[in-house]
């Protein structure tokens, strides 16, 4: 880390690579992982000044900053509408003149304690952004997110180190922390997909059913510091990982 804790005073991020696939997404200098970064770095009421001619990524941007404790100031679609406005660099002086809009906001940090992710597709992302880090995208394309694949398919083809067995029922018996429980394949009808979860409930989940809607089931740390993930497949797990 070049700057001690809470040292700077603002940030900023002028046209960025969008990194448009989904897959990528955690690449974006806006996403998620990049803002618990620069949340330790700026001091309370520091500022993101953001810059972008890429309307897709201006759209995620401005709905993922306040997810992650920065309040919104300054929102534009076209800075330059009406002239220019400030310095520009030099990307943003040969956008304007190719008649671009340039996107631009601040966004001012604000106390925040962050939340456990309540929905489905960000639980899967910052499980994937954290268990498969340094997984290539081709191996996880491959052996993960391709048609047919499961998220555990990440343990069961040793993509990373894991517990398996009896020795991962065993971590998760004494793993600390406050336990999430999500659904990601084939989930159970009229189950929510995330919830808080005790020791006792887990041990009423399906285990070891092959092909039952639900048996299986994923937990988590509130940290994502660790996890464990029941199949469906008698001969496969269950798995343990804890973050490299």
């Amino acid at each position: 880390m070049l700057f001690p804790p809470g040292e700077a005073g603002r940030v900023y991020i002028n046209f960025g690579d969008p990194w448009p696939s989904n897959r990528h997404a955690k690449r974006r200098l806006t996403h998620g992982n990049f803002l618990r970064l620069y949340r330790q770095v700026l001091k309370m009421g520091g500022q993101i000044h953001f810059k972008t001619d890429n309307q897709d990524l201006f759209t995620f941007s401005v709905e993922e900053l306040p997810l992650f404790g920065f309040e919104l100031s300054e929102v534009t679609r076209d800075l330059h509408a009406n002239g220019p406005v400030g310095v520009m660099t030099d990307y943003e002086a040969k956008f304007h003149e190719q008649g671009l809009p340039i996107c631009r906001c601040v966004a001012t940090m604000v106390p925040w304690e962050e939340p456990f992710p309540t929905d489905i597709r960000r639980v899967k992302n910052r499980w994937l952004d954290v268990f498969a880090d340094g997984v290539s995208d081709a191996e996880l394309g491959r052996h993960v997110l391709s048609d047919g694949n499961y998220l555990w398919h990440l343990f069961s083809w040793n993509l990373v180190p894991c517990l398996s067995g009896d020795a991962a029922r065993q971590a998760l018996s004494e793993a600390s922390g406050k336990k999430y429980l999500f659904y990601y394949e084939e989930p159970p009808e009229g189950e929510p997909l995330v919830r808080p979860v005790t020791a006792e409930e887990l041990v009423t989940l399906p285990a070891d059913a092959r092909a039952i809607p639900g048996a299986d089931w994923y937990v988590v740390d509130k940290d994502f510091t660790w996890t464990f993930a029941q199949t469906h497949e008698a001969d496969c797990g269950p798995y343990f990982c804890r973050k490299a």
